[in-house]
């Protein structure tokens, strides 16, 4: 069997050119909004202005304390929606436990809104009439067709249906008339379901999750967990598994989180 490994790499790098060149003459300023300290948002957060930087955008880096208080945070975040200096925020997650992410991101101007996250957007995407969906979404479908893998009445497996991933990735999915079975943490009989499907998607954040009897041979798998074991990044789908079986993988680490950095610099272009 054929197998091609699905790399992040070359699909950032094509959409990094497209970027430069519409980004050129223009000043541009992201800011990042991030309330507490979760490590994995930090990480996130460095990577991200770092991609700003090299493409040439100002980033302005907005980090409240631990203790901020909702009305605090509220304040901070509407000042950064009405300063015209901003071309686009995006506020990152997950927030401390007494902040009301539904109350907080009101105050977050829609049109500067990065990842989709304003019910305004959320609206439009699942109405579709935008293109705008939240950006690991985007990099998923951003790999599916830069490596030509068909989505037009294949069977896909989309197991997670969280906010950031599943629920806009299922809307995406269908658009482009994919047959989608959304699995969740209470799916009767998961292997029946993805041993089924050409395209498996995992967005758990479950290391092992899905093992090699669970795909069918020669599915494309899209691997969008990342988790930490013994110190290394892995996968919902073992490597091991999709060598195994798959026709089609996104690697852990290398897949789709290259390209999610990308997708957030793209939805400036929502501004021109």
């Amino acid at each position: 069997m054929e197998q091609t490994i699905l790399y992040g790499k070359p699909v950032a790098d094509a959409i990094r050119r497209q970027l430069k060149e519409k980004f050129a003459g223009r000043d541009l300023t992201l800011a990042t909004f991030l309330v507490g300290d979760n490590p994995a948002a930090k990480v996130y957060k460095r990577s991200l202005l770092k991609t700003a930087a090299s493409l040439g955008v100002k980033t302005r880096d907005v980090e409240l304390p631990e203790e901020t208080t909702q009305e605090e945070a509220e304040i901070r975040l509407r000042e950064l929606s009405e300063d015209p200096a901003i071309t686009g925020i995006l506020p990152l997650m997950p927030l401390p436990r007494h902040i009301s992410k539904l109350d907080l991101i009101q105050q977050l101007d829609p049109e500067k809104d990065m990842d989709c996250v304003h019910p305004m957007n959320s609206g439009r995407l699942y109405l579709g009439i935008t293109p705008w969906g939240p950006c690991t979404p985007r990099a998923c479908m951003a790999i599916l067709d830069h490596y030509d893998v068909p989505l037009e009445g294949s069977n896909v497996a989309m197991v997670g249906y969280g906010e950031v991933v599943g629920r806009p990735l299922t809307l995406m999915l269908m658009g482009r008339y994919a047959t989608v079975t959304v699995c969740r943490s209470r799916t009767k009989n998961l292997p029946a379901i993805t041993r089924q499907a050409d395209v498996i998607i995992s967005a758990v954040g479950k290391p092992g999750l899905i093992t090699e009897d669970m795909i069918k041979e020669g599915a494309a798998v899209i691997d969008v967990g990342i988790n930490s074991v013994e110190g290394k990044l892995v996968g919902d789908v073992p490597e091991a598994a999709k060598q195994a079986k798959a026709s089609a993988y996104t690697p852990v680490p290398g897949g789709v989180g290259v390209v999610s950095n990308l997708m957030v610099m793209e939805t400036l272009t929502r501004s021109f």
